[in-house]
């Protein structure tokens, strides 16, 4: 019987939802949306447009918006200025969820943090912003690599930086260098940044990833408000907007039953509610009686037949224990450098060329070869080889015997 108060606390709950203000207080109407334009990105609550002539009761502190200039752009688009940032284009707004997707209007976010080493360029202090939950800042260094080199060609180079027009880079180098963004503490050796030149590092604001390189810098930028809330009041199908005095009073209003009149909703109620009540008391003694039933079923069944559910526990694949990773085979290749395969000749960890006299550790199954130090570090946190992802067999007995390859 314990189903049944939770039934007619649902109703109940269900009868007594607001559906406006209490009486006395008087909405503030506004124009219901705004756009730059005609057919635009709507704004509404808790955003304004400052060309729209809407009063303060429109908007919300630190939600107003102005319109780019088509004299610069192909089209007008909404403009968001924080209090101590620079402007960002919006470029999609959630009102159910309270996010709003920024842009830098010259879609090119890596020119504006490659020289923002005081953190400036998203400061979202004293706004009623914040980075998006599924959002961190990583700090990401701006290097000047090589064209011709082995990351350029695994990693495409910020297209959107005219190097040309950078005064602080040697412009004799131009041609054939090119600028990536690289985290700044890598969680592995990377040698190969000894060709490139640092320009910057700041702290950039990326999706939760372990990806060494920024490569979605063309992404727009989740920014989250709490306040005012009004998150409820949008996925119920109304307007949320401030009650008609000085005070940051919020209200929901226009929603979709507002139309009937308090008599009406008092005689459906009466005429809905009390039959409807009953028809669910009913309902629960039935579901109560079969419940007690297929109970009663159970216990004379379980008395004749007993089961044993034996389960397994789950297994977590985490990295193997060093004892494990010195099984997995080695080679030094010898003077010639000669490998086991020769169009495999760069560490997919690293991603440097493999020299001679290195040694080489080989994943059993796949037969795939790494540097020892990057392959050893991967292994104690990952059971799986990093190319095919295959898991080796724990169990199977390997040789550690170094082979050394061929010298000439």
């Amino acid at each position: 019987m314990s189903t049944l108060p939770y039934l007619i606390s649902l109703f109940i709950l269900v009868s007594l939802l607001p559906h406006r203000t209490t009486k006395g207080e008087e909405f503030f109407t506004c124009e219901r949306t705004a756009s730059c334009e005609t057919y635009g990105l709507p704004i509404r609550f808790p955003f304004s447009l400052n060309q729209s002539n809407q009063t303060n009761l429109c908007s919300y502190p630190g939600f107003d918006l102005t319109c780019t200039n088509t004299t610069t752009t192909t089209f007008s688009e909404p403009l968001l200025t924080l209090p101590n940032s620079e402007s960002f284009v919006v470029k999609r707004i959630s009102f159910v969820d309270q996010v709003v997707w920024v842009n830098d209007p010259n879609i090119c976010f890596p020119k504006r943090f490659m020289f923002d080493q005081n953190n400036f360029m998203l400061n979202l202090k004293d706004s009623p912003f914040r980075l998006s939950d599924y959002y961190t800042f990583v700090n990401f260094s701006f290097l000047n690599c090589p064209s011709n080199s082995t990351v350029i060609n695994l990693v495409p180079p910020i297209s959107c930086l005219n190097l040309s027009s950078i005064s602080s880079i040697n412009n004799d180098k131009n041609m054939n260098y090119s600028i990536v963004a690289m985290m700044s503490d890598p969680p592995f050796a990377t040698p190969w940044t000894s060709l490139c030149e640092f320009i910057s590092s700041t702290l950039i604001p990326v999706e939760e990833t372990n990806w060494l390189f920024w490569t979605d810098y063309y992404s727009n930028i989740p920014l989250q408000w709490d306040d005012p809330d009004c998150g409820n009041c949008e996925a119920r199908g109304g307007r949320c907007g401030l009650v008609g005095d000085d005070a940051l009073r919020l209200a929901c209003y226009d929603l979709p039953t507002q139309g009937l009149s308090r008599k009406v909703k008092y005689g459906l109620s009466l005429g809905l509610g009390i039959p409807g009540l009953l028809g669910l008391i009913m309902l629960t003694l039935m579901l109560c009686k079969n419940k007690y039933t297929r109970n009663q079923v159970q216990r004379q069944t379980s008395t004749e037949f007993s089961t044993f559910i034996m389960t397994h526990p789950p297994i977590f694949v985490m990295g193997l224990d060093g004892a494990t990773i010195e099984r997995y085979p080695k080679t030094q290749l010898g003077e010639s450098g000669r490998l086991p395969r020769p169009s495999d000749n760069t560490c997919s960890i690293c991603l440097c060329e493999y020299q001679p006299n290195e040694v080489l550790r080989t994943i059993p199954e796949c037969n795939h070869y790494f540097h020892v130090n990057c392959i050893d570090g991967w292994l104690k946190t990952n059971a799986t080889c990093p190319l095919c992802r295959n898991f080796p067999e724990r169990s199977t007995s390997f040789s550690s015997v170094l082979p050394v390859s061929p010298t000439s």
